[in-house]
């Protein structure tokens, strides 16, 4: 399948899989993800080990964050402004062999798709979550991508992501509230997965935290989970066909004032 981006850069993006509510982003992981974060990765199906990058920093926080690179966390640390991330080294990429062999995905309980025998998910976003630090408000008709690959620590996957929109933008638009219908059984294609893979310039931060609200991630215990992240700069046009399956999960921008009405929510094709 042919892929085009429309790239743009802002100026000088499981665990994270949650039950499709409201408030957020992921949870933690089900099924095959799930197996990566309750013991140690397969060094098979693992991502390479991570390099070292700044801590995620989160979005105007009062104060620069304390925290050690592991731990329970009160702050919220992701997402961050991409503008304030580094710029990923070159070989800070999805892992391509992985990506190469991965199955036909099946859509969860959670309605994500997971890939079995990969320990790898991914779902998507109602808006873009790590946005610029000039960003004001969401572009309606985009999204965001997140796909989680197991890291040898179970508390800290690897998040891969991109801003997404749709070849046909019509598909992306959202009409009322976003449906958290689940599909579960649903085919979802492993070209999900590739679609990471062609980008510019990426953006990565270490040891987060799931993108839920922080108070929803304490109440939860769920606020020692320290994802590392690695976000295209470039937005993604792609058949939102690979996405119809999945059930969304609302994007939560603290900049742009937390969870607020989706912005893109990918249709089915009418044929």
């Amino acid at each position: 399948m042919s892929v085009s981006r429309s790239i743009r850069f802002f100026s000088p993006i499981a665990l994270l899989l949650a039950s499709c509510h409201p408030s957020a982003e992921p949870t933690s992981p089900s099924g095959a993800a799930a197996t990566a974060a309750g013991s140690t990765a397969n060094p098979a199906t693992a991502a390479p080990a991570a390099s070292s990058y700044p801590m995620c920093a989160g979005q105007h926080l009062a104060k620069a964050p304390e925290a050690a690179h592991s731990g329970a966390v009160d702050a919220q640390l992701a997402p961050a402004f991409l503008d304030e991330m580094a710029v990923c080294r070159a070989d800070d990429r999805p892992p391509h062999d992985l990506i190469a062999s991965a199955p036909e995905g099946r859509v969860n309980a959670k309605g994500d798709c997971e890939f079995p025998g990969i320990s790898v998910s991914c779902h998507y976003h109602s808006g873009e979550e790590f946005v610029s630090s000039a960003t004001h408000q969401q572009t309606q008709g985009e999204g965001e991508l997140h796909c989680i690959f197991p890291s040898s620590d179970p508390k800290a996957p690897r998040v891969f992501g991109t801003h997404v929109m749709c070849r046909n933008h019509a598909q992306g638009e959202p009409h009322g509230a976003a449906s958290h219908d689940v599909h579960a059984g649903a085919v979802c294609s492993a070209e999900l997965l590739r679609q990471l893979e062609p980008c510019n310039e990426r953006r990565c931060c270490d040891a987060g935290t799931l993108t839920n609200p922080i108070g929803e991630l304490k109440e939860s215990h769920r606020n020692d989970v320290r994802p590392d992240f690695r976000i295209c700069q470039d937005t993604l046009t792609l058949d939102c066909d690979l996405l119809a399956a999945l059930t969304v999960h609302a994007a939560n921008c603290p900049a742009l004032g937390g969870v607020g009405d989706p912005a893109f929510v990918a249709n089915a094709a009418q044929h």
